[in-house]
């Protein structure tokens, strides 16, 4: 043991073993550091290792199986040599009496100072840089303050909209019949007016950050402006603002219909079939031929009325069948805005058997599997049976004629005559 007593790395390296219940044979034998190299490491006897280079080596070995970190075990192991060495050759005499030693102190080196100040400056740099590199892929943000919500029976033909963002951001105003932008002070605060026409004026505001190029989410104002015009029969149409479906899009049923309108008006959203959908399987008959089908048009859903809030806005969905369709939405004064949609077919093989005026003996196999409650049964006028598969359908009926069938969404009709037995293998296209 050497004249400090014990050393803080043997203590924070025995706690550590003590903590996970290890005798240091169990560690030799796991570590393949010899037991006794482990010993002087806890009782800080480094007289007893081969030599400083092994010693890091073990102190890294042994920090890494204990769950420390290495470099800190290897600083405490530079400062104590260092402070021992220091010690040596300052009291190159015998040693002193124990009743003379003095307490414990710590001692600094022009070393500890450097490497201390070297891992503060180096610490602080990747703190800057990391924080530099979050507010880069950070997007400004973006904030209206005046008006603070939405207008109603605003009677003046512009208003200024204020608000604070990044410093000296590009804003920019869409979605009016002008449209301008500004640019943010130094301190991220900015002002624009905008031109206002008779009914709804909804207007969208974003910010771009000059230095990252980023864009803000967009936030918005419905500002709806009241005039004598407008209470007029005479007065020119509304702006209606249809903001979902947006056009040409391809999406999954039920479809969403919102947007902004004259405020407590009523919208009326109704659909018209374009053209139908194309099956996303192909069908084979029980010899291997494919099976010429043909699809039915689906029916168009009823229109649906909403009702504007106060702010003008209004929001609903229509449960539409795979194909495209027209959808036009239209306002009590505003010319009717009409959106094309494309309902994509869902994925996998899902839908239904439905029996239509007779019974038919049924066999359903799933991905080839038979479903139980199903095959070899006598399915009866009226039932509906549900069908789901990833990949393949096999579906024999000794009543043809009777059974319809739907997959997909997609209305495929009957499987054949009346009194005809069929048997169809359904392949999901791709799969």
């Amino acid at each position: 043991m050497t004249d400090q007593g014990t050393h803080k790395l043997g203590e924070v390296l025995r706690a550590a073993r003590e903590a996970k219940s290890l005798d240091l044979t169990r560690v030799e034998r796991e570590t393949k550091i010899r037991e006794r190299y482990l010993s002087a490491l806890e009782r800080g006897e480094y007289r007893e290792l081969p030599g400083s280079v092994y010693t890091k080596g073990f102190l890294r070995n042994y920090g890494a199986y204990l769950g420390l970190d290495p470099e800190y075990l290897i600083d405490l192991y530079r400062l104590e040599t260092s402070s021992s060495s220091a010690e040596r050759v300052g009291h190159p005499a015998a040693r002193r009496p124990i009743a003379r030693r003095r307490s414990r102190s710590l001692v600094v080196t022009p070393g500890a100072v450097v490497a201390a100040i070297l891992t503060i400056g180096v610490g602080a740099f990747f703190a800057y840089l990391g924080y530099e590199l979050i507010n880069f892929a950070r997007m400004p943000e973006l904030r209206i303050i005046d008006p603070a919500a939405n207008v109603s029976d605003y009677t003046d033909t512009t208003i200024t909209v204020r608000g604070v963002t990044a410093p000296n951001a590009t804003i920019t105003v869409d979605n009016l019949r002008e449209n301008p932008t500004v640019e943010a002070d130094d301190e991220g605060a900015f002002a624009v007016t905008v031109d206002l026409v008779p009914g709804s004026n909804v207007m969208r505001l974003t910010a771009r950050d000059p230095v990252t190029g980023r864009d803000s989410e967009t936030e918005q104002r419905t500002v709806v402006v009241v005039t004598d015009a407008t209470e007029s029969p005479s007065a020119a149409p509304v702006v209606l603002d249809v903001s979902e479906p947006s056009a040409d899009a391809t999406i999954s049923a039920p479809v969403t219909i919102s947007g902004t309108g004259q405020p407590d008006d009523t919208v009326q959203a109704s659909a018209a079939l374009v053209e139908v959908a194309t099956p996303t399987y192909t069908v084979t008959d029980l010899a291997g031929e494919d099976v010429e089908i043909t699809v039915d048009d689906p029916t168009a859903p009823d229109p649906i009325d909403l009702v504007a809030d106060a702010s003008g806005g209004f929001s609903g969905s229509l449960s539409l069948l795979p194909g495209t369709w027209d959808i036009t939405v239209a306002g009590t004064d505003a010319a009717p805005v009409v959106r094309r949609v494309t309902i994509a077919p869902g994925e996998g093989l899902t839908g239904r058997i439905s029996l239509v005026e007779a019974d038919s003996y049924l066999e359903l196999d799933e991905d080839g599997t038979p479903v139980a409650d199903v095959s070899g049964t006598i399915a009866a006028d009226g039932d509906q049976i549900d069908i789901e598969a990833d990949d393949e359908l096999r579906i024999r009926a000794g009543n043809a004629g009777a059974v319809r069938l739907t997959i997909n969404g997609i209305s495929i009709g009957a499987m054949g005559g009346d009194g005809a037995v069929v048997e169809w293998r359904i392949t999901r296209q791709g799969g």
